[in-house]
């Protein structure tokens, strides 16, 4: 019995000696990481369209009217488990991309947005320890302005000296619709049931995100997108809804109801 506990002790000892001496620390070099790869996710689907406006803080593009640009944000990417080292983009431009697409009725209605109406930097570097970076494709507002409804493309490509490329995420196509620039105010009124001098206004408007309501009594304009108001005096008015867009004031639109009051 005791040889069996020496014996059973010393093949305890041997394992943990072993399993020390595996776990000793030593100086590592640098390992290899798998290679990186940059990609544009706006490229995943293919075609990145703009045809709606948002007002959650989400936003897609953005709108300069002092320098009368609207900014479509895009952005480089690196996949890999490291983010070492700096990486030099190119930024490219290719106008067969969006010819082959308008041939093949992909893009329906569509121009090539001219060459001359909007601006990309040459290059962008992520940096050291990044894993992406934002540029910016800067549109012409006032070219958007005088085409209210001519839809417009530009495909916008990645390359690299240094760092591979993903073939499938290399080219987005911005597809652009610039009628969602210009707001279509509507709305629908509904007495109460009760009060009749008691109104609500169902906003049904597009492309707008601001409102002004003019309720033809004289009363002070409301800011509410969808009011519900009370007259004070029976008769006919003229109610005025002013829906603004993304250009401001400038492109406001107005859609005036007559409204009888009992």
């Amino acid at each position: 019995m005791i040889f069996f506990y020496t014996t059973r002790f010393a093949l305890v000892f041997f394992g943990l000696s072993l399993l020390l001496s595996s776990c000793k620390y030593e100086e590592l070099a640098k390992a290899d990481y798998p290679q990186q790869i940059i990609y544009m996710p706006t490229a995943k689907n293919g075609l990145f369209t703009i045809n709606s406006i948002s007002t959650s803080g989400t936003y897609r593009f953005t709108v300069d009217l002092t320098a009368k640009k609207l900014i479509v944000p895009l952005g480089v990417f690196r996949g890999g488990v490291s983010a070492d080292g700096d990486v030099p983009v190119i930024i490219t431009t290719n106008a067969d991309t969006v010819s082959k697409l308008i041939s093949t009725s992909a893009l329906v209605g569509t121009m090539a947005l001219p060459a001359d109406k909007f601006v990309l930097p040459n290059s962008i570097t992520i940096p050291n320890g990044q894993e992406s970076a934002v540029f910016n494709l800067t549109i012409d507002l006032d070219y958007l302005r005088a085409n209210p409804t001519q839809k417009l493309a530009v495909a916008v490509g990645i390359a690299s000296a240094q760092t591979t490329v993903n073939p499938l995420l290399k080219t987005t196509v911005i597809s652009f619709d610039p009628t969602i620039l210009t707001p279509v105010p509507n709305f629908t009124t509904k007495a109460d049931a009760t009060v009749p001098q008691k109104i609500t206004f169902a906003n049904s408007s597009l492309n707008a995100v601001s409102y002004s309501w003019d309720f033809g009594d004289g009363s002070a304009a409301v800011a509410d997108p969808a009011p519900i108001y009370t007259y004070t005096k029976a008769g006919t008015y003229r109610v005025t809804l002013t829906a603004t867009g993304i250009t401001g004031s400038a492109d406001a639109v107005k859609k005036t109801m007559v409204l009888t009051i009992p």
